[in-house]
């Protein structure tokens, strides 16, 4: 694919850095849109996109060297800063960006279940945006296929082809691609028709952490972790957590409703 999405001089411009801006834009530009429209604040809408995307970067990226590879970084510490390989894990950047934002509201006095829901009518822009940047750097790869759809790595530069150079692999990129066109579609259904503060909120995370769970089944990089003889990955394991506390939740606010 192409890991390095174009070159300025002598300074090369890792794909994955292009679109997570490109990602952040697209979904504070819809954010603000939704926040005009429901007559919220819109600075606060610029805020959340700024904090969002520090928080992003940096939950994805501790939480792939904490949790994930932590040996792999200690034997080269300066790996760390190889962002063009991939390695950043969307639920330690989805737990960064709620956690940052929580606090931003909380110092704020903002009422936070009212701007979350905002923030998840555009969650899955940022995550179609992310999947195009791991596939075009070869991260979140799949495993080897015969289907026809597979797709090829020979870009040397890409993680895929490291660990399975120039072999048809499950597209689980395109598979995320797809999902996150599905969640959009419907989570802004259930954020227009939406009968509780807070709903919007956790049929996304629902939504995500479900069919993710699915499209794990599929994923070749065994480095990001995986248990009970291959049966779960982390991030299956943090999904399902993460998917009964918003089960919980929905209801709590559905009762309280």
């Amino acid at each position: 694919m192409r890991p390095f999405i174009f070159t300025i001089g002598s300074t090369r411009i890792p794909s994955f850095f292009f679109f997570l801006m490109v990602a952040t834009l697209a979904a504070t530009f819809y954010m603000y849109y939704l926040a005009h429209r429901e007559k919220l604040r819109p600075e606060v809408i610029l805020d959340m996109g700024m904090i969002g995307m520090i928080a992003a970067i940096l939950g994805g990226r501790i939480f792939h060297i904490v949790v994930e590879a932590p040996a792999y970084y200690w034997e080269k510490p300066m790996r760390v800063f190889e962002f063009w390989r991939g390695g950043f894990v969307s639920y330690g950047g989805f737990i960064g960006v709620v956690l940052s934002l929580w606090a931003y509201f909380r110092i704020r006095k903002l009422p936070t279940l009212i701007y979350f829901d905002v923030l998840a009518a555009g969650a899955p822009i940022v995550k179609f945006f992310v999947r195009v940047a791991c596939l075009l750097t070869g991260c979140c790869y799949g495993k080897p296929t015969n289907l026809p759809w597979a797709i090829t790595f020979s870009d040397p530069a890409s993680t895929a082809y490291y660990y399975y150079p120039n072999l048809p692999l499950h597209p689980t990129q395109i598979y995320s691609l797809i999902h996150a066109t599905l969640l959009f579609l419907g989570v802004n259904w259930v954020y227009k028709h939406r009968t509780f503060t807070g709903q919007t909120t956790c049929v996304l995370v629902m939504g995500w952490t479900i069919p993710r769970a699915f499209i794990e089944i599929f994923r070749g990089d065994v480095d990001r972790g995986v248990y009970f003889n291959g049966l779960l990955s982390t991030a299956q394991i943090t999904g399902i957590v993460i998917c009964l506390i918003a089960v919980f939740f929905y209801r709590y606010l559905a009762r309280k409703k």
